[in-house]
């Protein structure tokens, strides 16, 4: 029960994944801040609705296979967003 709330935890955290990309990888100038104001509250709010999801409709499911499957599937699509929406150049 305790590893699902931190699964939640890791979702709504992925959704934050660009501002320490911001940190790592160099951003392209110019335009870009606007694709990272615009970015940054999508991802976030991405993460949460997949948190939610997660927390009303897979927490009562009783296989462990299924929960996991759907946990990797909901972190793997907000990194491949976070990586395809990040204005590098």
């Amino acid at each position: 029960m305790k590893s699902d709330y931190v699964k939640i935890i890791i979702l709504i955290l992925l959704g934050f994944l660009t501002i320490p990309l911001l940190e790592i990888f160099p951003a392209a100038v110019g335009g870009a801040s606007l694709i990272i104001v615009i970015t940054i509250p999508f991802l976030v709010l991405v993460s949460i609705i997949m948190a939610i999801v997660y927390s009303l409709y897979y927490n009562k499911k009783k296989n462990e296979k299924t929960k996991r499957r759907a946990f990797v599937i909901m972190a793997l699509t907000l990194i491949a967003l976070n990586l395809l929406l990040f204005p590098n150049r």
